[in-house]
Order: C-alpha cells, then structure tokens, then sequence
C-alpha cells in the first residue's frame, strides 16, 4: 500500500507589547498563532491480489490554534523581601478541518485521482472548540534563598455545560536554597529543598460529546431525489451533565550538587489524585449506542523521580557527562461509582482488542488500565485443566492479567567530548508493562509463531488434569494439532507478554570547527553531527513485534497491539550555525 503525505507548519508568537505604568508596574498583551495543514493520499496498487482493480483516497487537514494574552504585573523589593504579582487572561480557540474523496476501483489502471475510481465519495469534517481562562500569580522572596509562590486560575470550557463549565485550580509552593541559608560541608555545592501542592482541572475530550450529532446520508428516502435524510453520527450516548475534572498533587523533592557542582542528585515524591474523571463506559448495544461519557472515575498516582548527573571527566581536551533518570508509578482505580440501583461499579471496560478476546479494563483496588481476558482454568491448587484431547481450556469469562501500562522507565544518557569531537547517546528503557499481541494470536492460528513447529510429529505432550479433576497425560495426536494451537491462542494469558525493554534512541557523532578557521567570516560558529535515531532494540521479551506497538497512547487502550508495522530507523544530518 502506497501511503504518503505532505505536511507543512506555522507557528508565530509574536513578541509582546509592554508598557511600564511605573518603574515597577507594567502592562503586558501577546498573540500566538499555531497552524498546521497537511495532504494526506493513499492507493492501493491496480492488480493487488485482493484488491484488483486498487484504489485511491485523499484528504486535507487544517488544524489552527490561537492563543490571546493580556496581564498586568508588577515587582517591587522591600528590604530582605522582594514580591513579583501577575494578574491576567487568556483566550484560546482551536479550528480542526478536513475533506477528502476518493474510493475503488480505478478506472483508468494506474492513475491516482479522486475522479478516476467507480464511485467517488466525499467527505467533510469540522470542529472548533475553545478555553478562556483568568490567572494570578505571586512569588516572594526572602534575602534570595527562601522563596514561597502561589497561583489560582480559572478556566471556562466550551465544551461542557455553559452552566457547569468552569473550575477553579490553585497552587502554593515553597523552596529553601539550604546551601546559602546554612554551613554546609565545602564538599556540597548546592542544596535545595522544595516542596508543593497544586491542582488542574480539564474539560471533555473533544467538542461537540454532549449533543447528538446528525449527518446527512446523501440520498433521499428510499433513493428518492427530492428529500434529503439525515442520521445519528454519535458513537456514544450524549451526557449534558460532564462537568470538569480535577486533579490534585503534592509533591516534595530535593536538589544537591556536589564538588563544584560536577555530580548531582535530583530527587521527588508525589503524590496524585483524580477526581470526576471523564470516561467512555461500555453500555448494551440494543440501546443503540456502544458506550456513555460519565464523571464517575476515581484514581491516585504515587512515585518517585530520580536524576543522577555526573561529570566523570572533565579537564581541558575531553569531557565525559553521564546522566542517568529513574521513575516508578503506582496507579490506582479508587472508585467508579454506583449504578442504577445504587450497586458500586466494579469494573469500567475501555477499548475491545480487534481480536475481540481481551480487552482494558479499568478495575477497583486495580492499576489503572489493566489487560482483561480469558487465562487457562486451573483447580484451586493449579493444576491447569485440558478436555481429553489435550486442549486447553479457558476460564468462563474475562479475568485481570497484567497492567498495559509500564509504571518503571528510566534513561541512559552520555556525553564525550575530545578536542573539537563529540559523541552522545540516549538508551530508553522501559519496565513493568504488558501487551495483548493480536499478530502473534493470528501466528498462532495460523501456524506462523515458531513455537507451533511442537507437536507436528505427534510428540506434544500434555499432562494436567480433566475438568472432573482427573489426572492427565497424553500426546496431542499430530492431526490435532491446528485445533490446539488455536484454543491455546485463544488462553488470552498465552498472547499478553511483558513488553519491558530497552532501546538505543539515539547516538550522534558530530565535529565543531575551531574558532580561528572562522575568524574572518560573519560565523560565530559551525558544527556539523550525523544523527540517527530509534537505531537498536537492546532487549525485549515480546516475539515478532516491537514491544512498544499499541494502538494508541490512550490508556483506554494501552497494551493492545495488532498487526502492528515495525517502527523505523531514521538518520540525518544536522548543521548548527551561530553569527
């Protein structure tokens, strides 16, 4: 298939206009504007085997954000203290628009255009969605080592409820700079201590989930010519009543250099909770709808963050910086409400795997976004249950098998640097995640996945026990054996792997040019790096496919992997200028 695009970006923030009402008080307003459009085209090539006669389809995007400051601030020092205070507004507005055409079966064989297929089809999207927001701010100081700040701001969604849209969010926070405070040993270079606690809040998703939509079909009723008829384009059933969701987090940390500043450790816990969070609920499908917006979610978030930086060489012709970063999260579903009866909600289904065997499922006492299926039915010591043909058999229904989410990464960066060379590297490193492969279930049904070459010979053995408890040992007759890999497919468990790994993000080798060569051009100076990234798969548990591969990075649907494309390499090269 034949894919490409066109994209093209313009982003201007302009420089703001200032004017001082005093030495100390001045007004100030910006404007920024963020524009993308893009030309997407897609064919399927004249004479692909399942597709004859090929096809051709294309589409243009826009996409333009414009944000509107003004705020009033000010500074002054008194003494020891010192007070900077900010008062202001923000508007933001977003536009989103597409149109495309397009369909199969070309006509003419070969030529890629909208009018050369059977039936051409048209189509046409637009949204516009918008934020306005009050702010405050003010920062003291005291004798420039102890510092508290505090914020409050407003934000009016456009696409929740005029009469239940807004939310009020502040922070405080505070820092004490102990190396200039106190006497520290001359071995410390630098302590800070800081401490916080903030909130935010969000609005729907997207523009346009609280009222039913309706699209026109094309045609009139019955094919008829003289009246149009429109459908019901929701997804999901309309919720008037979404109102904000909040977060809240404290957070505290501590910052020590050491030996001038050459080795560091930077370090925080947090502590997070999500109120009212907005989530797609699965409902029946006779209602005619798949699923419902509701403000019922509940969850906490809990970790540590690590930074080591280290300079482990550094005289005058080579240098050797190393940092290393660390984090771990602990997430939670708290609560998920009551149903119509008052019951408490268990359980919230997100995304269905194209499979249709597992899916995420959002589970009280559970991480949040956790892979759900069928697992092989053991007995209550175990011992895993097969009919007597030595084919596995599945639990009755869906049951929780591992997060989708990784709760550990961590990085590797280096450094070096001889005379006018350099050489940096980035590993990226995940740990703790899980996916649900739907290309290694089809491998198996198909007898593509290598471990199905067991068996053909008629040598599987099977040994567990009966669904009555009796024991079992048997061989897997070899023209069986398409049917048990099938059902072993089909033990959800036997496709979810750790999809922990580490991976070589990037590696550049570049050159600076010395100073002198430069000296009688308009040239500052020039270096010049060959860069490549996403290089190397370092290590991986998960078979025939990359383990980063999902459909999204929602965590509705994190951890689902199918028929993913391998992701790929790229390098190029990068020349800085400075006059």
């Amino acid at each position: 298939r034949d894919l490409h695009s066109f994209p093209t970006r313009r982003s201007s923030d302009l420089e703001p206009v200032r004017y001082d009402l005093t030495k100390w008080l001045y007004v100030q307003g910006r404007f920024g504007t963020d524009f993308t459009s893009r030309d997407n085209a897609s064919s399927e090539a004249y004479g692909t085997a399942y597709k004859p006669r090929g096809d051709f389809n294309e589409s243009f995007q826009t996409i333009r954000e414009d944000n509107y400051d003004l705020f009033v601030g000010g500074n002054k020092t008194f003494g020891d203290f010192s007070v900077d205070v900010l008062l202001g507004g923000n508007k933001m507005t977003r536009k989103a628009e597409s149109k495309g055409g397009g369909g199969n079966d070309l006509v003419v064989p070969f030529v890629h255009s909208v009018t050369n297929v059977a039936a051409p089809s048209f189509s046409y999207a637009f949204n516009q969605q918008g934020v306005n927001s009050v702010f405050g701010s003010a920062n003291f100081s005291y004798k420039n080592f102890v510092f508290l700040n505090a914020t409050a701001r407003q934000d009016r969604f456009s696409t929740l409820d005029p009469n239940d849209n807004s939310i009020v969010y502040p922070s405080i926070g505070a820092s004490v700079i102990l190396s200039d405070a106190l006497k520290l040993p001359a071995i410390i270079s630098f302590a800070k201590l800081r401490g916080s606690w903030a909130q935010a809040g969000g609005g729907a998703p997207g523009p346009y989930e609280l009222l039913l939509n309706y699209g026109l079909v094309g045609s009139g009723h019955l094919n008829g010519q003289n009246a149009n008829l429109g459908q019901i384009t929701n997804g999901s059933i309309p919720n008037p009543t979404l109102k904000p969701f909040l977060t809240s987090e404290s957070e505290i940390g501590v910052d020590i250099r050491f030996l001038k500043n050459r080795f560091g450790i930077d370090f925080a816990w947090y502590n997070k909770k999500t109120t009212d969070e907005i989530l797609a609920t699965s409902i029946s499908s006779t209602s005619g709808f798949g699923s419902t917006l509701i403000n019922i979610a509940e969850s906490s978030n809990k970790g540590i963050e690590l930074l080591l930086t280290g300079a482990i060489i550094d005289n005058k012709n080579l240098k050797w910086e190393v940092t290393v970063n660390y984090a771990k999260n602990t997430s939670k579903v708290l609560n998920l409400g009551t149903n119509a009866s008052g019951d408490p909600i268990k359980t919230l289904n997100g995304e269905e795997s194209r499979v249709r065997r597992e899916r995420i499922a959002f589970i009280v006492g559970q991480p949040v976004g956790m892979i759900t299926g069928y697992k092989h039915r053991t007995d209550d010591k175990g011992q895993k249950m097969y009919t007597p043909e030595g084919y596995p058999i599945t639990t009755a229904g869906y049951e929780a098998i591992a997060e989708g989410i990784h709760p550990i990464s961590a990085g590797v960066s280096s450094t070096l640097r001889y005379k006018n060379f350099n050489m940096q590297f980035l590993i990226d490193i995940r740990k703790g995640g899980h996916v649900a492969s739907g290309t290694n279930w089809f491998a198996y049904l198909y007898g593509l996945q290598q471990e199905t070459l067991n068996g053909r010979d008629g040598t599987l053995k099977v040994s567990g026990i009966l669904d009555n408890g009796t024991a079992l040992n048997t061989t897997v007759a070899a023209g069986n054996i398409d049917d048990y890999w099938s059902r072993y497919a089909n033990v959800t468990e036997n496709v979810v792997y750790d999809a922990s790994f580490g991976k070589l993000r990037q590696l550049s080798i570049g050159y600076t040019l010395p100073t002198k060569m430069l000296a009688k051009t308009p040239i500052e100076s020039l270096s010049v790096s060959l860069v490549g990234r996403n290089l190397l798969l370092l290590w991986s548990d998960v078979p025939n496919i990359d383990p980063e591969s999902a459909y999204t990075v929602d965590r509705r649907s994190q951890g689902l992997e199918f028929f993913a494309l391998p992701q790929t390499r790229s390098f190029g090269v990068n020349v800085a200028v400075n006059f």
